[in-house]
C-alpha cells in the first residue's frame, strides 16, 4: 500500500517550542521513487509494510497552484490542491491516506502528543514536513513557516473532509479536524 501526501492549508504563526523533547523513530526502509507523469523524484519511507511519501507532491493538475503563484514555491513546498483535486493527484499506485492510516502512523510514532517532532525533524524516518503559508479567506498570504496540513481521503460531510495538521510552535502535537473541501 502506498500513501501520498497533499498539502492542503497552512495557518497560524509562531516559533518552535525548544523545551519539548523530541522522540525519533526509524523507518523500516527509506527509498526514492520517480513520478512517471512528470519525472519528479520523491523521498519515501516504509513502516509496517506501508509506504508513505516523505514530501509534498509537486505534480501540476488543472486546479493546483503554488504559494503566492510563484513556481519556486511549488518546488519548495509542493503544490496546493483542494480536496477533490487531491483525490486524483497522486501518482499511479499511491493514494491520499485515510483517517485510519493516519491514526496508525501517529500511534506508531507515540500518539498525537508526540508524533509531530518525528514527522517534522527525524532524518531516520524520511518524512519532511514543509511548514508553509496559504492564502487566507481574503486572498492574502499569512506568515510563512508556521503550519502544514494534509488532506485525508475521508469525507466528514458533503462539503467537508478530514485534515491532519501540524503547527510548528505547538510541536510535537498532531491535530485532526475537518475543513471545507474548497479550502487548500
Amino acid at each position: 500500500m502506498r500513501i501520498g501526501f497533499i498539502i492542503s492549508l497552512v495557518l497560524f504563526a509562531g516559533l518552535l517550542n525548544a523545551q519539548t523533547e523530541a522522540i525519533y523513530f526509524k523507518a523500516d526502509s527509506l527509498f526514492t521513487f520517480k513520478d512517471s507523469r512528470d519525472g519528479k523524484s520523491y523521498m519515501a519511507f516504509e513502516i509496517n509494510g506501508v509506504a508513505w511519501m516523505g514530501e509534498n507532491l509537486r505534480h501540476k493538475t488543472s486546479e493546483s497552484w503554488c504559494y503566492e503563484d510563484k513556481k519556486a514555491n511549488c518546488e519548495e513546498y509542493g503544490r496546493m490542491y483542494n480536496w477533490q483535486e487531491a483525490q486524483t493527484a497522486c501518482p499511479k499506485g499511491w493514494h491520499i491516506p485515510t483517517r485510519v492510516e493516519w491514526d496508525s502512523l501517529i500511534t506508531w510514532l507515540g500518539g498525537d502528543r508526540k508524533a509531530g517532532y518525528s514527522l517534522a525533524y527525524s532524518d531516520s524516518l524520511g518524512f519532511n514536513i514543509k511548514f508553509g503559508y496559504p492564502p487566507n479567506v481574503n486572498g492574502r498570504y499569512s506568515d510563512s513557516n508556521v503550519q502544514a496540513s494534509y488532506w485525508t481521503s475521508d469525507e466528514n460531510s458533503a462539503s467537508t473532509a478530514w485534515v491532519y495538521y501540524f503547527i510548528k510552535q505547538k510541536l510535537p502535537y498532531a491535530y485532526t479536524n475537518f475543513f471545507s473541501k474548497i479550502m487548500v
